[in-house]
């Protein structure tokens, strides 16, 4: 007989397109590369890590290092530029559930919206993914290039 033992492996809720707009009226949105050794791995089945960089994550320049000139997740705790508030370049509108595992990839990035804040993500210094903060929103509120609005 089958055998099904449920839990244990700390594996991935299940993923897909995360929405994050409110309204898709007034979106505004740039081309990026992002930096596949930003993205952190994560497992989602027993056949190992993955990369997935899910819509709505927090994105900004990354000001030093190798990869300087791309963009990653805003992320508190790293040393390359992510970490600053006036780095954030917008919201990230491409899903990506493998490809960087292999490469670095060109993605959209939505700098005007309007967009529900519970939906959005960031990570937290050990690479999680959490809700967006009501510091991080603040920071993309109406700043030089980066005008989402959140609800």
């Amino acid at each position: 007989m089958a055998d099904f033992v449920k839990g244990g492996l700390n594996l991935r809720p299940p993923f897909g397109v995360n929405e994050y707009l409110r309204s898709t009226q007034d979106v505004k949105k740039e081309s990026y590369t992002v930096a596949a050794s930003t993205v952190p791995t994560t497992n989602i089945f027993p056949g190992g890590p993955q990369k997935i960089l899910d819509r709505g994550v927090v994105m900004a320049k990354i000001t030093s290092g190798a990869d300087a000139g791309k963009v990653g997740p805003f992320q508190a705790g790293v040393t390359d530029g992510r970490q600053t508030a006036a780095n954030i370049v917008g919201l990230n509108d491409t899903f990506l559930p493998w490809q960087l595992l292999d490469r670095d990839v060109d993605i959209a990035v939505t700098y005007e919206c309007t967009a529900v804040q519970g939906w959005c993500k960031e990570l937290i210094a050990d690479g999680t993914s959490t809700a967006l903060t009501n510091t991080t929103a603040d920071a993309m509120r109406g700043t030089k290039g980066v005008d989402i609005r959140f609800h």
